[in-house]
């Protein structure tokens, strides 16, 4: 096994080629193994954010963490489409797209009968709607803006270190 680099080491390791060289820094580590402590502190401090989301969203999702998980993948669809890109056409125009079974079951490797399953029981709770050409789109019951007020204990003013 590799040790790992510290991130003391990470910091005073000169840049690479690719990038110019930095400004010189007048600020140094307080004590030897300061930057450690604090990393440690906060992965001690995110995880126990983690834990208490997940428990929180597997109880919207009653219990079942594996139907957050499709649930997710059309929230990022949705969210990836609201980015801009180029020219696209005014959004009155735009047709939500679908997803199928099989292609939920290769993104989440989940078994495709599972995730057939899931996704109907998503579709029940009306989370997800199954459209007449049998894809799965987005429904109403949990937005983007809820799955981001969910989250918002794993962001970074959650969870920062107090000096």
């Amino acid at each position: 096994m590799i040790p790992a680099t510290s991130l003391a080491a990470l910091i005073a390791e000169p840049p690479s080629q690719d990038f110019p060289p930095a400004e010189a820094s007048s600020w140094t580590e307080p004590a030897a193994g300061y930057l450690e402590q604090d990393a440690m502190r906060f992965f001690y401090r995110w995880g126990g954010h983690l834990s208490a989301t997940l428990i929180r969203v597997r109880s919207r999702f009653d219990g079942d963490l594996d139907q957050y998980l499709l649930y997710l993948v059309f929230l990022l669809a949705e969210i990836s489409e609201s980015l801009p890109r180029g020219p696209r056409p005014p959004q009155t125009f735009r047709r939500r797209r679908g997803l199928n079974a099989l292609s939920l079951a290769d993104i989440t490797q989940i078994p495709r009968e599972t995730t057939r399953r899931k996704l109907l029981a998503l579709v029940e709770r009306g989370y997800l709607v199954r459209e007449d050409d049998g894809l799965f789109t987005l429904g109403e019951a949990y937005d983007v803006d809820q799955f981001f007020t969910d989250l918002k204990p794993l962001f970074w003013d959650a969870v920062r270190t107090e000096r």
